[in-house]
């Protein structure tokens, strides 16, 4: 197949686009700033020191694709532009640049990319026996972040807090059981707590775990994005503003028929196995089919021996039927390797 496919971005969504391209016989290449593929739901882990996060992204890709450690600063017609200066030209390109560009006020650090979670590893390690560590937000990534925290660093004082309940997206009963395990390792909670100044806090160390952003990279190339940012397509993830580019992931704005795209790997890697699909399909002169993300459950680590793993519908609405303790940390571990494996695909 005599085509040039560029993927921007190396996350769960990239990547499984890229190996199912190259599978399918285009030529591809990776355009990301790192050389290592970050697992962002094991972030939580690496900023308390508990595991590792990162696998050297040349043994996730299919041996045909190649990589360009490097930033697109701007994509045009049929060409991106790196920050080194060179330009590449492209038949496709697939979308994938993701989320986690969230800003923090002054004196508080951020936990969804690779390198702020080594900040907050660095910060975290410095601080003494007695310090406050203060952890703002109370979603799943706050909560992850917040008891794996605790569980490493028991002498310090972890406290949550949130303008809103603990885990306000869950039922009634799963919150109970996150309040639980808060308490039994310790960390403070303050809900209804609205925080402007992370100074005010007197902690030693705060971390910022409100909802994150995506790159304007499609914003500042002139292609059609939400008010958010993302990325405008249509059901087959093609962008309403260019048919040679796909998106998928975080940074994409799907209709309504394509189903919630919630930051996730539940629906990043369907979305980059759809993108894979789309762009062939083109390549081939045949029409895509539209792309569907469903969900089976949140799955929310509570330090190194616990989990939840909320059953929800198709739609994301939970039901009522969770479980938690160490059975669903043991589920939760699977789910994260499962991830991996998927994204992979088949890497020949």
């Amino acid at each position: 197949m005599d085509a040039t496919v560029l993927v921007v971005g190396a996350g769960y969504a990239g990547v499984a686009a890229a190996n199912r391209i190259a599978a399918g016989g285009a030529a591809v290449t990776v355009v990301d700033p790192r050389e290592e593929f970050v697992e962002r739901v094991r972030l939580h882990r690496l900023a308390a020191g508990t595991g590792a996060a990162t696998v050297p992204l040349r043994e996730v890709l299919h041996r045909r694709v190649r990589t360009r450690a490097a930033r697109v600063t701007r994509i045009g017609d049929g060409t991106a532009t790196l920050d080194d200066g060179d330009v590449l030209r492209f038949d496709r390109l697939v979308y994938a640049v993701g989320s986690g560009a969230g800003t923090a006020p002054d004196g508080a650090l951020r936990v969804d990319t690779l390198e702020s979670a080594r900040r907050v590893h660095d910060a975290a390690a410095a601080l003494p026996d007695g310090a406050v560590l203060a952890v703002v937000g109370a979603g799943l990534t706050g909560l992850e972040t917040a008891t794996e925290l605790a569980a490493a660093r028991p002498g310090l004082r972890v406290r949550l807090l949130s303008a809103g309940p603990v885990a306000a997206e869950l039922p009634a009963r799963s919150q109970d059981r996150v309040r639980a395990r808060l308490a039994s390792l310790g960390v403070e909670v303050g809900e209804g707590v609205t925080v402007t100044d992370p100074a005010a806090l007197g902690a030693g160390l705060v971390v910022w775990t409100t909802t994150p952003a995506v790159p304007g990279l499609a914003r500042d190339s002139g292609l059609p994005v939400d008010d958010d940012g993302r990325l405008r397509t249509d059901a087959t993830l093609t962008c309403t503003g260019d048919a040679r580019i796909v998106g998928a992931g975080d940074a994409v704005a799907a209709p309504p028929e394509v189903g919630l795209v919630r930051a996730s790997c539940q629906a990043a890697l369907p979305l980059g196995v759809a993108a894979a699909r789309t762009v062939l399909a083109g390549l081939r002169g045949r029409p895509a089919p539209a792309a569907s993300v469903s969900y089976a459950a949140q799955c929310l680590a509570l330090g190194p021996d616990a989990a939840l793993i909320q059953l929800v519908d198709r739609r994301d609405v939970p039901r009522p039927v969770a479980l938690g303790g160490g059975a669903a940390a043991v589920v939760k571990e699977q789910v994260c390797r499962y991830a991996l494996r998927r994204a992979r695909g088949r890497v020949a």
